[in-house]
């Protein structure tokens, strides 16, 4: 089986690149090089150059495209729309045409945040989305050519876990911090349910070998705070929580808006 992964540098890439079988062929791309293996050929490109990312599929012909690549940075989305739309639309509906043709199946990687989080309870596939900001209004977009696939599967999550990259993920950012013994704000107001990214990985593989098509929320069972988050983080790893304050995720001057809950069921 070939795979083509794009985004595969960052959290969830690389636990996929750490699960797949010796028998998979993995095809990875992203800006730069990430985890390698034996089974892994890389070729580092900008996904938003839509010439080089239909010769690279055309080259591969993968059974499976697995489209991880995004700009998560939701404040860097409202500074720099026109990336933001290259990127989670104009790639995915490239990508989409390609397995419309081919016949492959598409798994594209969207967010929890499609919602505007204004209902208190956990938030279902049959819920109606209401992004409020640019990175989940193009995400959401990015869902639609996926969804009118043949075999298409749309994942909605928030994934927690250890990343490759200097980039530090949400928990190992609580744990550098409450080491340094510096103070950490968290909101105590944005709900979500977050995922181990290993565990993702795993049920993404279990969804290629189902061919489950269709969109799908994946996350936990928990609808917890950021702040609720960080001191379990805190008490898992025998961190001090100490130095943990609660704020209003209203407190502070974020350029783009948030949904206080995310939630999903």
């Amino acid at each position: 089986m070939n795979i083509a992964l794009t985004g595969a540098s960052g959290m969830l890439g690389t636990a996929l690149i750490d699960s797949f079988k010796s028998e998979i062929n993995v095809f990875a791309t992203a800006r730069e090089k990430g985890l390698d293996n034996i089974n892994v050929s890389w070729k580092c490109f900008d996904i938003t150059d839509s010439e080089e990312l239909e010769a690279w599929l055309n080259y591969i012909n993968p059974d499976v495209i697995i489209h991880c690549a995004a700009l998560v940075n939701v404040d860097e989305c409202e500074i720099n729309q026109d990336l933001a739309y290259e990127l989670h639309v104009r790639s995915t509906q490239i990508i989409a045409n390609h397995c419309a043709l081919k016949n492959s199946h598409l798994i594209y990687i969207s967010t929890d945040s499609v919602f505007d989080g204004t209902d208190q309870k956990p938030y279902s596939e049959s819920d109606p989305t209401f992004p409020i900001n640019v990175y989940s209004h193009t995400k959401l977009l990015g869902e639609q050519p996926v969804l009118l696939l043949k075999k298409g599967t749309v994942l909605r999550t928030n994934i927690v876990g250890w990343s490759l990259k200097d980039r530090l993920s949400f928990s190992e950012w609580v744990i550098k911090n409450t080491l340094l013994r510096q103070q950490i704000k968290l909101f105590n107001d944005v709900f979500f349910s977050p995922i181990n990214v290993t565990e993702l990985s795993e049920i993404i593989i279990t969804i290629i070998k189902m061919k489950a098509y269709g969109l799908f929320h994946i996350s936990s069972r928990d609808q917890i705070s950021k702040y609720e988050f960080g001191v379990q983080v805190a008490s898992i790893f025998d961190c001090p929580s100490k130095y943990f304050a609660k704020i209003s995720v209203d407190d502070i001057g974020l350029k783009a808006k948030r949904p206080k809950n995310v939630s999903l069921s």
